[in-house]
């Protein structure tokens, strides 16, 4: 159909013994390989060799009719890199309601985990920082709830980081005026 020949993401079908039976453009464009190169060879092709068991238990699924969702995993490109790939397997039911194969939808997540890699490096900077000064160090989101407390903190508060995270702040720190000593909200 022209939904599946136009997608962007890898439209392709197999039969149970992971043979690739269709290859659309985005699989083109997404592994590299054409559909004449694709169609009657195996599915292995394009999942890296320590991935292979993969396959098997994706097939074992699909033979008792089960789905596999958003299955994120890596695959291989034909000049031999990997990325990363989210994929979406539904098995393909005869008139009988046998299954005879799969439908697969893969859509490239490369993008994503590599933001999600230098948004961790970025946390873990900031968070190695703060532990590491000599100041109390408390962060709290938007609802004044802790979220993260160093352990200068926890040591002048007298309590483990682990009770401050998740209270609400007011519960943790008593904040005074500092010429009165009268309680300030905030």
């Amino acid at each position: 159909s022209l939904i599946v020949s136009s997608s962007d993401d890898a439209i392709v079908s197999k039969d149970l013994t992971g043979t690739i039976t269709s290859w659309n453009r985005g699989a083109e464009r997404m592994f590299g390989y054409t559909a004449e190169e694709m169609i009657g060879s195996s599915i292995l092709r394009i999942i890296p060799p320590e991935r292979h068991s993969e396959e098997t238990a994706i097939l074992s699924k699909l033979r008792r009719g089960e789905r596999v969702d958003h299955y994120e995993t890596v695959r291989q490109k034909k000049d031999g890199r990997l990325f990363d790939i989210s994929i979406t397997v539904s098995p393909v039911i005869d008139h009988e309601g046998n299954v005879i194969g799969a439908s697969k939808i893969a859509r490239d997540i490369s993008e994503q985990k590599q933001a999600q890699r230098v948004l961790h490096e970025s946390e873990e900077r900031w968070r190695v920082t703060l532990e590491s000064i000599g100041d109390a160090v408390i962060a709290t989101d938007a609802s004044a709830v802790v979220t993260f407390a160093n352990a200068v903190a926890a040591g002048i508060l007298g309590r483990p980081v682990d009770e401050l995270i998740g209270r609400p702040l007011g519960e943790v720190l008593h904040i005074v005026n500092e010429e009165t000593r009268d309680a300030v909200d905030s």
